[in-house]
């Protein structure tokens, strides 16, 4: 089409040039068309010339229209490579933060951006293929946005791909804590169609010449982003608004330009000139009027009539200017000698009420006077024109900010990084304390340098789409998982993710974790024991309330299914036994410490329970003894249950210390409770049995505390890859019961762990203990377990709530340690979510110098600050995300995992009553 056009062009200026038809095809195809001009006339000839010189003039513009067609084509076409980067940054409004603060007003701040712009302006040198693509098509640019969405303001800077990291780079080590995300546009980015919404536009440019700068935020004494911020703030919550600067690097040549110009000024010999809403029409093409209007203006038009000064010519003329004059021309050549960008500028705003968006653009179009300085420049708006024209120009413009055009049928001012800056940076909270700024949720603080990486990868059967099972290498949230690491989530920091795998080793520390009530910690350490289960690992996880367990067996290979034990008192079908009384080895010596750690843990569980006021010094000594006759008899054993029976059946109580050998004991039940008179033993004996018998009274926890034998051996557990899962719902059971059997558990996993000293280090097999609530079970055995377990490769993983819980009963800081101090004197591995202001003060202490506690408290949900154990040493404080996975869900597997336990564990229960009442001494009727 535009050659058939150049060529009917050709035709009709060729007819103008001849007199006539019949002269013009006489020439046309006269051998001697060469000589045709020597014959012509003056007249002739300088028609000819003119008609040429027009003819050449039109073939220019159809060509820089082409150019201007195909350069449109390429950046339609390339903006499906654009990048939506969601730049946040952090409140920094802690105690912490104002301390290291030194900043001294916005002006600064606003200075550090400059300092951005004017490092990415060679963005389009950065490669060859870039510097080409730029010099041909005008490829290098920037989109700067002010997003208000949803009942808050964004700032986002869209670029393309390749220019990411770059951008990236500079602008991470100009504002160290900035979250750079890059954000899906369909999902993260404002949607200004919307259905049943309408949308205005308007466009902004420099009012003069670009040389003329606007004022700029070193001459300003607020901060210019409050005027569009509180103007979004009067914007209806449904409504939505954005501001945009497009900029593109302009070459150096413009630099010489405004230098030239800026001393022409100072002279007095510059015009200033004035854009229109045409002049984006003209621009392109005018170096063609240049000579023209060259000639026509070369007069006074383009000098301005000045003194001159003494024996000087009218071109060494000077001005003298006043204070505010010479400001302005101060500021001229500041940004003269500043990295220059091309920009267009427009606002839209989308509402269900088209008054509603006509009204919001005038409003933000108005907010841009403050960059008005009455000596050099302004932001001027085509108002009458757009106000007119809306449906012709409010497309157009929303084409353009949909594609991140400059240009594109709107006038292009040249900005320098100093103004770019002042019309658009990134917020300080001390200067810009508005509630619409989406900050940073959190701190973001980077992984340690030294983390571990794993290596052999967990490789596990499944089946792809077609049914056949494959061995694959597990992958969790998009991260590989390995063997012998559990994946504890992963660090974003400047828009890189690092998954954070936690080693075998370094766990052995133990792992301490405290978070608010309801949400998630359960199915954090649930999440840690999913993996422990696949990896073949040794564990056992305590439940208080049920969830946890039921959400690791659902994700339990069934291949584990036989190694798998399911204590869950509530099933009284099928009870299970828990003896704390009991003992197992054979060897006599072993016999005797075991019996004396059994009864000295059963005595703290009840003073654990009761208290040791109510369960005091007399009582506590009675009750050990007890707990020592009982298990003097190596045939039948003692249970809890068998506690009462001493001191209220004679009969059972001759048989019992008839079998005690330790003499200390012996002389317990000879003298001291022989020569007790009746009348104090009326007294004692109730208080006494009034502890015990509401368990002996409850069915449920009788059948399991009540039998001599347990039903499976937690030290085999330990040292034979089995898995046990304790199901202790206090809904199911009650707090009193559930409590006892949490601090029975303890101990006697404990027991086990200490019993491992007759192993070789080597031999012994880490086995992890989860326990959730570990407030309940804190006694001294637990203060033992995280002081001593360690050697015997038996890890902790606790959770609870608020570090209250473990203070102690009205303990104060110049008591005895407790377990609080046990937790933090050797935990390797200490992990916060959310928590209260108490604890995060606490905690402040554990993360300086890095956080505060405001850090602290404003942690994002489901995201933790953890000081990790790697190699025997504390890492610094960093984040992590959590992950939630609901892959490799089988309920099905649980199920029969569950049925499985139950029956090769479990007893009917119709048995058991009948022993439990024979023990009782009960006779069947």
């Amino acid at each position: 089409m535009t050659i058939a056009f150049l060529i009917w062009l050709e035709e009709v200026f060729a007819r103008l040039t001849w007199n006539s038809e019949i002269e013009y095809n006489s020439a046309l195809y006269n051998p001697d068309f060469q000589r045709v001009e020597e014959s012509l006339g003056f007249v002739d000839t300088l028609k000819y010339y003119t008609i040429n010189a027009i003819k050449l003039f039109f073939i220019v513009i159809v060509l820089v229209l082409i150019y201007k067609l195909i350069k449109l084509s390429f950046e339609l076409y390339y903006s499906k490579n654009l990048r939506y980067l969601k730049v946040t940054l952090p409140r920094a409004d802690s105690k912490l933060d104002k301390e290291q603060a030194t900043k001294k007003d916005f002006k600064e701040k606003a200075g550090i951006m400059s300092m951005f712009y004017k490092a990415i302006h060679k963005l389009a040198e950065a490669w060859l293929k870039d510097t080409l693509l730029n010099w041909i098509f005008g490829h290098s640019k920037i989109s700067l946005e002010l997003v208000y969405d949803k009942w808050q303001v964004t700032f986002f800077i869209i670029t393309y791909k390749n220019y990411v990291n770059l951008i990236s780079q500079h602008l991470t080590s100009m504002y160290n804590n900035a979250e750079i995300i890059i954000v899906d546009p369909k999902k993260d980015y404002v949607n200004l169609k919307k259905p049943g919404y309408k949308i205005r536009a308007a466009s902004l440019w420099k009012e003069h010449d670009d040389v003329f700068p606007i004022k700029t935020y070193k001459y300003l004494e607020d901060d210019p982003l409050n005027n569009f911020i509180n103007v979004f703030g009067w914007l209806n919550k449904t409504d939505s608004a954005v501001y945009q600067v497009v900029i593109k690097p302009e070459w150096s040549s413009w630099n010489k330009k405004a230098k030239k110009a800026a001393a022409l000024v100072a002279k007095w010999q510059y015009k200033k000139w004035r854009n229109n809403i045409l002049s984006f029409l003209w621009k392109p093409f005018w170096f063609l009027f240049n000579p023209i209007i060259a000639l026509v203006q070369w007069s006074d038009s383009m000098i301005a009539n000045g003194n001159n000064a003494p024996w000087a010519s009218e071109w060494d003329s000077y001005k003298i200017f006043n204070q505010a004059e010479t400001e302005s021309q101060k500021l001229m050549w500041e940004a003269a000698a500043q990295p220059a960008f091309e920009t267009s500028i427009r606002i839209l705003v989308s509402s269900p009420e088209y008054k509603d968006c006509e009204q919001w653009v005038h409003s933000i179009v108005a907010a841009a006077s403050i960059f008005t300085d009455e000596y050099n420049n302004s932001l001027d708006n085509p108002q009458m024109l757009e106000d007119a024209f809306p449906y012709v120009f409010t497309p157009i413009r929303h084409f353009a900010f949909k594609h991140k055009l400059v240009g594109f049928l709107q006038n292009i001012s040249i900005f320098s990084a100093d103004e770019v800056s002042t019309m658009y940076h990134f917020p300080d909270i001390t200067y810009n304390k508005s509630p619409l700024i989406n900050w940073l949720e959190y701190k973001k603080l980077p992984a340690p340098h030294n983390l571990k990486t794993p290596k052999i990868k967990t490789i596990l059967p499944e089946k792809d789409k077609f049914g056949k099972v494959k061995n694959v290498h597990r992958h969790l949230w998009g991260f590989p998982v390995y063997k012998d690491w559990v994946l504890l989530g992963w660090n974003e920091y400047r828009n890189k993710k690092t998954p954070i795998y936690f080693d075998k080793w370094d766990r052995s520390r133990h792992h301490y974790v405290i978070w608010k009530s309801g949400w998630g910690k359960s199915v954090y350490i649930g999440y840690l024991a999913r993996q422990d289960l696949r990896n073949w690992e040794w564990l056992c996880v305590i439940d208080p309330h049920g969830d946890l367990v039921e959400d690791v067996l659902s994700f339990a290979p069934k291949e584990r299914a036989k190694d798998t034990i399911i204590f869950d008192p509530s099933d009284d079908q099928r009870p299970m036994w828990l003896n704390m009384l009991e003992v197992l080895s054979t060897d006599s010596e072993i016999r005797k410490r075991e019996m004396d750690r059994a009864a000295m843990d059963a005595t703290e569980i009840f003073i654990k329970i009761f208290g040791d006021e109510i369960f005091g010094p007399r009582i506590q000594h009675y009750f050990r003894n007890w707990c020592l006759t009982l298990m003097e008899d190596e045939e039948d054993g003692g249970t809890i249950i068998d506690v009462p029976r001493l001191f209220t059946d004679e009969a059972f109580l001759k048989f019992k210390s008839s079998k005690v050998k330790n003499p200390v004991v012996k002389s317990f039940w000879e003298h001291e409770y022989a020569n007790t008179w009746d009348r104090e033993k009326q007294e004692m004996i109730p208080y006494f049995s009034s502890k015990f018998w509401p368990f002996v009274t409850n069915t449920t926890i009788r059948n399991i505390i009540g039998q001599p034998k347990s039903a499976f051996n937690i030290r085999d557990i330990m040292d034979n890859q089995k898995v046990l899962l304790v199901n202790l719902s206090k809904g199911k059971i009650g707090a009193l019961n559930a409590q006892l059997l949490w601090l029975i558990f303890v101990s006697k996993i404990n027991m086990a762990a200490m019993a491992r000293a007759d192993m070789d280090e080597k031999d012994r097999k880490d086995f992890y203990l989860y326990v959730d609530e570990f407030q309940n079970f804190a006694t001294e055995t637990f203060w033992e377990i995280l002081s001593e377990a360690r050697k015997y490769h038996l890890a902790l993983i606790m959770a609870h709530q608020f570090i209250a819980q473990i203070w102690g009963n009205g303990a104060k800081k110049w008591d005895k340690p407790s377990i609080k101090d046990a937790v933090f004197g050797n935990a390797g591995t200490i992990q916060s979510f959310k928590v209260g202001a108490d604890d995060a003060e606490y905690m402040e202490k554990e993360y300086a110098p890095v956080l505060s506690q405001q850090d602290i408290i404003g942690i994002a949900n489901f995201t933790t600050y953890v000081k990790l154990n790697i190699d025997n040493s504390s890492s610094r404080p960093f984040d992590i995300k959590t992950i939630w996975d609901n892959n490799y869900k089988n309920e099905k597997i649980a199920w029969v995992i569950k049925e499985y336990s139950r029956r090769k564990y479990g007893r009917k229960k119709k048995y058991v009553d009948m022993e439990i009442e024979a023990r009782l001494g009960i006779m069947p009727e």
